[in-house]
């Protein structure tokens, strides 16, 4: 076991853990708001990330950073459509039947993805800006330092949004009790709205940075896999245990690539569901999850 490469693979784990976390934050507050567990999260991230490709391609030609930028208002409006018109007629329907129909959603945007931009992979045109930062033997690569800073960064001020601006304590009320947020005057439809168009735009923003490297392609969906340990493992209604569980479950993955999977092979992939799996034996709601009693 080589020790100084520690470093390395601390580094690299931190920036995909603050993707995953990214990504989860959105997955987190669906959840919260409307008790729908988004099963197609990881075709959120492929739109995402096909719609980066799309405006950095012809006939857009934006740069990359650009392109991320430009995609992101679509992105959102695009979540706010599934909401608007797949998700809120199923409201208050049967659990097992919005399950399934979010399973069904997962069918119909692969479909439509492969319709509109077919099923090879593709690639960016360029990368991110940035120079690598060379310390001894340890290289920050631009990925890593985009992964980071917009990763965490992101993470950060979203947190500080949902506790202190007008529209974060809205969207906190409609999370605790639509009912409730609905007699306080707050419009809990629009607020739910908001809330999977930014699930969406975070998708995006986190798709395209962990696929920046290969490019867009049905790959991404299984990277979208890796917010289910991470909302399972902090919490599935903590905001700050998935940017926590993020970092956590990126380190370890980054860690077990660099140490187990030469002798374990599949470990990489295996080890973050047996982290939880043996996390919820002893917390059942997750590290920072609130614990419910109900009446049967």
């Amino acid at each position: 076991m080589d020790l100084s490469l520690l470093p390395q693979f601390l580094i690299t784990g931190l920036s995909t853990g603050a993707l995953y976390a990214l990504i989860t934050l959105g997955f987190v507050l669906v959840y919260r708001a409307t008790s729908v567990v988004n099963f197609a999260i990881g075709e959120f991230l492929l739109v995402g990330a096909y719609l980066v490709y799309t405006f950095n391609v012809a006939p857009f030609n934006l740069p990359l950073p650009l392109a991320m930028l430009v995609a992101l208002p679509v992105a959102f409006l695009f979540g706010w459509l599934i909401e608007r018109g797949f998700v809120r007629p199923l409201l208050g329907r049967n659990v097992v039947a919005v399950i399934m129909a979010t399973i069904g959603l997962v069918a119909t945007l692969d479909g439509v993805a492969q319709l509109v931009w077919g099923a090879d992979q593709k690639a960016y045109n360029g990368e991110l800006p940035g120079q690598p930062i060379v310390l001894g033997s340890l290289v920050l690569t631009a990925r890593s330092m985009w992964g980071i800073v917009v990763g965490i960064g992101v993470a950060l001020l979203l947190i500080a949004l949902l506790r202190y601006s007008r529209y974060g304590v809205m969207i906190r009320a409609v999370s605790e009790s639509e009912t409730a947020a609905l007699a306080l005057g707050i419009n809990a439809p629009r607020m739910v709205g908001i809330v999977w168009g930014l699930s969406a735009a975070l998708a995006a923003l986190g798709g395209v940075l962990l696929a920046s490297a290969s490019g867009p392609g049905f790959h991404v969906i299984a990277l979208g896999l890796m917010v289910f340990p991470v909302a399972i493992l902090g919490g599935m209604d903590s905001v700050p245990g998935a940017v926590i569980a993020g970092l956590a479950l990126g380190v370890v993955q980054a860690l077990s690539t660099g140490y187990l999977e030469g002798s374990l092979p599949g470990i990489t992939e295996a080890i973050p569901f047996v982290i939880v799996l043996l996390v919820l034996l002893l917390r059942p709601y997750g590290l920072f999850g609130q614990s419910r009693i109900e009446r049967v």
